[in-house]
């Protein structure tokens, strides 16, 4: 070596990062990224998927308490919607009828014996909600009565007629059948030009049970029929 010569220096190689190692915790990051999103994405569905079945729940609920309660559900203005409200009273009956606008409706309650004769009353529906009445019963003087009320806000009208002591032979002691507007069929709606049966129930009455026996009696073939009904009368829309 020349004396002029300087010996050369190795210059130190930087140090290799373990690029599998980086690349592995990259990998891992991002997996435990998109796990924790899967796992929270999860919780949200099910906690949703709870939510809406309590909804559903709390849905069904409430239309039952409406139905029980006899709650007038107003769907479409244009159509009579009618309900039974509940009633505790013995031979009385109630319906909420919501009449449209320009329609003008009656109605009418008959009781009828089997014989032919009836009596019938009748009262008149105004525009809006009414509340409709229908009762039987004894009069200050013993007498049967049948009674047909009609109420909207603070206006009440009302219409009564006795009734034939037969007519009722059959109250304590009868078979009876009902069909109409009940109190479990929720608010049900018509056309305005319909005639809509709010109840027809027929009642018969029975023999004595056998003394010997305890057998019921049998049917009797005469009976009473009590019906009750809305009719249009007439439109004072122009439509």
């Amino acid at each position: 070596m020349n004396a002029s010569e300087t010996p050369a220096t190795e210059t130190p190689s930087p140090v290799r990062r373990n690029r599998w190692t980086s690349f592995s915790l990259l990998t891992i990051l991002l997996l435990l990224t998109i796990v924790a999103l899967s796992i929270s994405h999860v919780r949200m569905s099910w906690q949703m998927d709870e939510n809406n079945q309590a909804m559903a729940t709390m849905e069904a609920e409430l239309t039952q308490l409406r139905k029980e309660a006899g709650y007038l559900e107003i769907t479409d203005e244009k159509l009579v919607h009618v309900v039974a409200p509940p009633t505790h009273e013995d031979l009385v009956w109630r319906w909420k009828v919501f009449v449209p606008q320009g329609v003008v409706m009656k109605s009418h309650m008959q009781t009828k014996r089997s014989t032919g004769s009836s009596m019938t009353t009748t009262s008149q529906l105004d525009e809006g909600e009414n509340l409709v009445e229908l009762a039987i019963y004894r009069g200050p003087e013993g007498e049967w009565k049948q009674k047909i009320t009609v109420i909207r806000g603070h206006d009440t009208s009302s219409s009564s007629v006795d009734l034939p002591e037969d007519f009722m032979s059959w109250l304590n002691n009868a078979s009876t059948g009902s069909s109409g507007i009940m109190r479990s069929s929720g608010t049900t709606t018509f056309q305005p030009d319909e005639d809509i049966t709010l109840l027809k129930m027929t009642a018969r009455g029975r023999e004595k049970p056998d003394p010997n026996t305890g057998a019921p009696g049998k049917d009797l073939e005469a009976f009473t029929e009590i019906t009750a009904w809305l009719e249009p009368e007439a439109s004072t829309s122009n439509e």
